[in-house]
């Protein structure tokens, strides 16, 4: 059972949506009334005094269990996340409902990223989407595998992600976006059970995360390619076996070979450490009664 809501920003530090909306609903007590509690949380305090993504270690893949159960002091995120672990957790602590604040160079828009242990967020995510129709939901097993994300510590957790908006840059219409759809999913929160179910319908369209494409690299390391022009920008957008995906340095191009897909984070700036060039969804319609 829900007792808490807790609105995070500023887990990547140069994205800066987060951290300006959880100062301004603090400041103006937009939630202050709350049945359920709600309170706030700037993650990554040192690295967005920087403006930049991390310091040491991303922080949204900190907080694993040999992390979080560890005493090496030399990784700041490490030691931020135990400190998040503590003042949110201990991990998994289900009586908190997470909404962690991002954004993405991408231009995927206003998308919800849903972890499947919990009916709870896919629900929450489409009765956003109900008042908000723009909105993709996006569901992913990955952080179930792997258990890195702040939002592993509690089963009732979401990611709002919004693009396309370089790093270290403020959009009014992004920020009021981002805003209306905390306020759904916090209206949803306070539903009764039963009113929850009738508000919902029968089933929503979410985007699974099958794959991730990673960018060609030559023996020192460098990129050999690039995203290629004609899959620029083109989130959410079918990919299909024989289209052009990357642009090769030697001039040549590689086509892609999978499964027709929907690809997104499609060149997303904090990506290229990871060496990902774009990841791959199936689009699907899951049951919200079951």
């Amino acid at each position: 059972m829900i007792k808490k809501i807790t609105i995070v920003g500023g887990t990547h530090g140069n994205e800066l949506i987060g951290p300006y909306l959880i100062r301004k609903l603090e400041q103006d007590g937009s939630f202050s009334q709350s049945a359920i509690p709600v309170d706030y949380l700037l993650a990554n305090t040192a690295a967005y005094k920087e403006v930049r993504r991390f310091i040491d270690a991303d922080l949204n893949r900190s907080f694993t269990d040999d992390i979080l159960n560890g005493h090496d002091d030399s990784i700041y995120e490490h030691r931020r996340a135990r400190e998040i672990n503590r003042i949110l957790g201990p991990k998994p602590n289900n009586e908190r409902f997470i909404i962690d604040l991002h954004s993405t160079t991408t231009n995927m828009g206003m998308t919800l990223l849903v972890r499947d242990h919990a009916a709870f967020n896919l629900q929450a995510a489409a009765f956003v989407q109900q008042h908000m129709p723009a909105v993709k939901i996006i569901m992913s097993d990955r952080d179930n595998q792997l258990s890195c994300t702040l939002n592993s510590l509690s089963d009732y957790a979401l990611a709002i992600e919004v693009g396309p908006l370089p790093n270290g840059v403020l959009r009014h219409d992004q920020f009021a976006e981002t805003e209306a759809v905390i306020k759904h999913l916090i209206d949803f929160a306070l539903m009764p059970q039963e009113e929850q179910n009738t508000a919902l319908p029968e089933s929503v369209e979410i985007f699974k995360v099958t794959d991730r494409i990673l960018y060609p690299r030559d023996d020192e390391g460098e990129l050999t390619a690039m995203v290629h022009h004609s899959l620029q920008d083109k989130d959410f957008q079918e990919l299909k076996p024989g289209m052009a995906m990357l642009q090769n340095r030697d001039g040549t191009v590689t086509n892609y070979e999978g499964k027709s897909g929907y690809p997104i984070f499609i060149n997303e700036a904090a990506y290229y450490y990871e060496n990902t060039a774009l990841v791959i969804t199936n689009l699907e319609t899951v049951s919200l009664r079951s």
